[in-house]
């Protein structure tokens, strides 16, 4: 038999199983906001509806779901809360513009480190203001949002 024998079971040692492991983990950390691609969206009348049964992630405390609303210069996050309320901020950072990423329980500027709630209120500076937000309603199974 040669070096490779094609019978041979694969073997994985556990080195190769965490490299992998962990690359596999970087590549889905990498894209929990900025590399997520944003759900395009027409408003009508000023308005989002969204359908809960379509974005299961938005029927749980903690999911997020990214908007691109035509119109809007950025997209929007829609945040399920704690409650099961939701909000539905600008990821524009109030300091300096820079875009917000969500980091768990909370919103975190990569450029200067201004912490905000998932309410959009600021945890800690340099910002000064919330971060905006757009007035929500739940109409069933559905999630309205207000953009205008």
């Amino acid at each position: 038999m040669g070096a490779f024998d094609a019978a041979a079971p694969a073997t994985t040692t556990r080195r190769d199983f965490i490299a992998r492991s962990c690359a596999a983990g970087l590549a889905l950390g990498m894209g929990a906001c900025g590399g997520v691609t944003a759900l395009p969206v027409t408003p009508r009348d000023g308005l989002v509806r969204l359908d809960l049964r379509d974005h299961p992630g938005l029927r749980v405390a903690g999911g997020w779901l990214k908007l691109a609303p035509q119109g809007l210069p950025h997209p929007v996050y829609v945040l399920t809360l704690e409650d099961g309320t939701h909000a539905a901020l600008s990821p524009i950072c109030t300091h300096q513009g820079c875009t917000v990423d969500i980091a768990g329980a909370q919103l975190v500027c990569p450029c200067h480190g201004s912490t905000y709630e998932r309410t959009g209120a600021v945890v800690r500076g340099p910002a000064e203001r919330a971060l905006t937000r757009y007035e929500t309603r739940r109409d069933g199974d559905a999630l309205e949002i207000r953009i205008s």
